[in-house]
């Protein structure tokens, strides 16, 4: 048996039929040990590039996963620097996917081909040949046996980082922190929910609500959700991946809700069915990708409103302690970032999420707005006696005439006549 691990591939935009095809053709393969493996555990990723939403996926990699060896298939000429991105034209065949991947494994870093610590330490060492074993102390297995569990406690307390860092750049992505103070890095901490599929779904939730009926919504090459408001839950047409690769984007003019017929109302019961609020919270988390929402006060106290379900929704890296804080204090976003010593975008994703279910609020900030609304600059203000009764000036000049006549002009009033 080879000492190189498995090799963990993980496709990205394939479902289906296209799928099965893949699984199919990798099982001819065998001159190379791998698995298909999720993305958040994969250690290669494929692409095809032309795919209806190849450039799009080929981003999202990019950016979620920046360390990550890529094959990209693709039928045209790939015009890329990225030293990571290995083009492989099409057709493909056998031979040339075995050599992508065996490119693909150089591009991996040395760590990889290194067995974990928790393996090595499953794995028995050879026994020197000795021709009378030293005596051991009665006390020295307990004591290796001590350290060998404690050894693996601390395995697995990497392990479990190691999978927490890759489910933070799953759904938070890996954006770094900036300063704060500088004011034009801090533009880039901010999106707009309405401009991505978040948006959509929002608009399309409260328009089914309005209508009392279901709607679907559209990416141009077919329907991707039904959303069925009536009973909080959404029918998922597209995969997961598809999903994630359209939220993570602004949405294109093609993306649009629509009217569902009634031959639609009943096919959409075949569709997997999820929570609407778990939708919900998916789609923020992919649109901010570690950003806040447009308008939020970096400084303004966070209010949470209910705490999130996480038991029905996913669980962002630190979600815990910043929902345990800011249910204890009212703290702004900068200050639970003094507090928890934290990157940015955990925080930053978090309330992001929550704004989207209305489980946080800054009320000092909704105040301040209104206060400017109600109470709008003197300058700005109309003369009550001007907006009550317009007619007074033209009244009041005729009385004046009228009175002018009968009295007669007095001083000071001779020029004004």
């Amino acid at each position: 048996m080879s000492n190189t691990p498995r090799l963990r591939l993980c496709h990205a935009g394939m479902e289906g039929r296209s799928l099965h095809a893949f699984e199919i053709f990798l099982s001819r393969i065998t001159s190379i040990e791998f698995q298909i493996t999720p993305e958040d555990q994969a250690d290669v990723g494929f692409i095809d590039l032309d795919h209806e939403r190849g450039p799009q996926l080929l981003e999202e990699q990019r950016r979620l996963f920046p360390s990550r060896p890529l094959i990209v298939a693709t039928q045209k000429a790939l015009a890329s620097n990225d030293a990571l991105v290995v083009p492989l034209g099409k057709p493909i065949g056998l031979g040339a996917f075995t050599a992508a991947l065996e490119q693909v494994r150089t591009l991996l870093p040395a760590s990889w081909a290194a067995p974990t610590p928790l393996e090595a330490a499953a794995t028995p060492a050879p026994a020197p040949v000795q021709a009378q074993p030293a005596p051991v102390a009665a006390s020295a297995a307990p004591q290796d046996e001590h350290s060998l569990m404690a050894q693996q406690g601390q395995d697995s307390l990497f392990l479990l980082r190691q999978q927490e860092e890759r489910m933070a750049a799953f759904y938070v992505g890996t954006k770094p922190d900036i300063d704060l103070n500088d004011a034009t890095a801090r533009v880039a901490v901010f999106y707009e929910p309405a401009n991505f599929l978040q948006g959509t779904i929002s608009r399309a939730r409260s328009h089914a609500q309005e209508i009392g009926r279901p709607v679907k919504i559209n990416d141009g090459l077919g329907t991707v959700l039904y959303l069925s408001p009536g009973d909080n839950h959404a029918h998922q047409v597209c995969s997961n991946n598809s999903l994630r690769a359209l939220a993570q984007l602004p949405t294109q003019p093609s993306v649009q809700m629509g009217q569902i017929d009634h031959h639609e109302l009943a096919s959409m019961e075949d569709f997997p069915t999820r929570p609407l609020i778990s939708l919900e919270w998916d789609a923020a988390l992919w649109a901010s990708r570690g950003r806040l929402p447009l308008g939020t006060d970096l400084d303004a106290p966070v209010r949470l409103n209910a705490w999130p379900d996480l038991t029905r929704l996913v669980i962002p890296p630190e979600a815990m302690r910043i929902a345990g804080l800011w249910s204890r204090q009212r703290l702004s976003l900068r200050q639970t970032l003094e507090q928890l010593q934290i990157p940015q975008r955990y925080v930053f994703a978090f309330y992001s999420a929550c704004h989207a279910l209305n489980l946080v609020s800054q009320p000092e900030l909704a105040r301040q707005t209104q206060a400017a609304h109600q109470h709008p600059t003197p300058s700005a203000t109309p003369e009550p006696q001007e907006s009550v009764a317009p007619q007074q000036p033209a009244m009041r000049g005729l009385f004046k005439r009228l009175l002018g006549k009968l009295l007669g002009t007095r001083l000071g009033e001779a020029e004004a006549g």
